[in-house]
């Protein structure tokens, strides 16, 4: 048995004349949770509608599982949660989620236990009586996310999950999807680069309608010889000056403005001296931070190839 789960051909959409998508080459392994970024008007929406069988390609292929998205053996396999996921306001919100189940081909009885199993796993099992409109945005977000999760899909999309969401939730959604990886296979769209790196092993970035890159996130933070800074404040333009005499340091980038954030390349030969030299301009200049990785943030790095 193939280990594939999406592989797209040449894929192309478009709208009039207007191309949304173009040459996607795409192969996605089973089991592996994948980030899919890109800038706004990249293809990321097209791709998610593609992939559910929402659209047909104008160009070339795409499979799931060997079959094209809107084939009958792929029903209940794949599910999405759109951003802008609504719920019914007057029904309670477990007989909306046994209602969906229903539509997938649950009997009566078995909808209603895999109401109460998708809703366990987001914590909210007290909720189920409770109607759309009795809850907060937080709760309507992760129910949303609940019915994705209907009948253990092999696919799961999810468009922006954590969007809107405060740190608590957005760590109880987090938990959810890791306790997934590995069983199925999920896809990620989400402009929160952190929440892309802290949970998916792969990206694929989008720029433009076109395939810009598809690698593994290990790989693109730890390839760079750089040091990641989040300070207590947003660095001067001049902080580059510290750095002047020290031969080993290639680059300094700065974050945007109010990420507080700063990034320090050296050359591969200086290893751990350039680290503690780099250390040292720090602390001699006043400058504190909260945390520090080796290597560069999946936010640099995508922002390095979009650039």
């Amino acid at each position: 048995m193939t280990n594939t789960i999406i592989k797209t051909n040449d894929l192309a959409k478009s709208f009039g004349n207007q191309w949304a998508l173009y040459g996607i080459n795409l192969t996605i392994k089973k089991g592996v949770t994948t980030g899919l970024v890109g800038p706004n008007g990249a293809g990321k929406t097209t791709l998610f509608s593609l992939l559910c069988g929402f659209l047909k390609p104008t160009k070339g292929t795409i499979k799931i599982l060997g079959h094209n998205p809107d084939h009958a053996d792929l029903r209940s396999k794949i599910s999405i949660l759109p951003q802008d996921a609504i719920l019914l306001k007057a029904i309670p919100v477990g007989k909306q989620l046994s209602m969906l189940a229903e539509l997938q081909g649950y009997k009566k009885q078995q909808a209603i236990e895999e109401s109460d199993r998708v809703l366990e796993l987001v914590n909210l099992s007290a909720s189920r009586n409770k109607n759309a409109d009795q809850l907060s945005h937080g709760m309507l977000k992760r129910i949303a996310i609940a019915q994705a999760f209907i009948g253990s899909p092999d696919l799961i999309l999810l468009d922006e999950p954590t969007a809107g969401l405060d740190p608590s939730t957005t760590d109880g959604i987090k938990a959810v999807i890791r306790s997934l990886s590995g069983k199925t296979s999920i896809i990620i769209s989400s402009h929160n680069l952190e929440v892309i790196e802290d949970l998916c092993q792969q990206v694929v970035i989008l720029k433009e309608g076109r395939l810009h890159s598809h690698e593994k996130i290990a790989d693109m933070t730890a390839r760079t010889k750089a040091l990641t800074f989040r300070l207590e404040k947003d660095p001067d333009n001049n902080i580059k000056e510290i750095f002047a005499e020290l031969t080993m340091v290639t680059d300094v980038k700065l974050g945007k403005q109010g990420q507080h954030r700063l990034v320090v390349h050296f050359t591969d030969e200086t290893g751990q001296m350039a680290e503690i030299e780099i250390l040292k301009c720090l602390a001699q200049a006043g400058i504190s931070y909260r945390e520090m990785i080796r290597g560069e943030r999946l936010q640099e790095t995508v922002a390095d190839r979009l650039d």
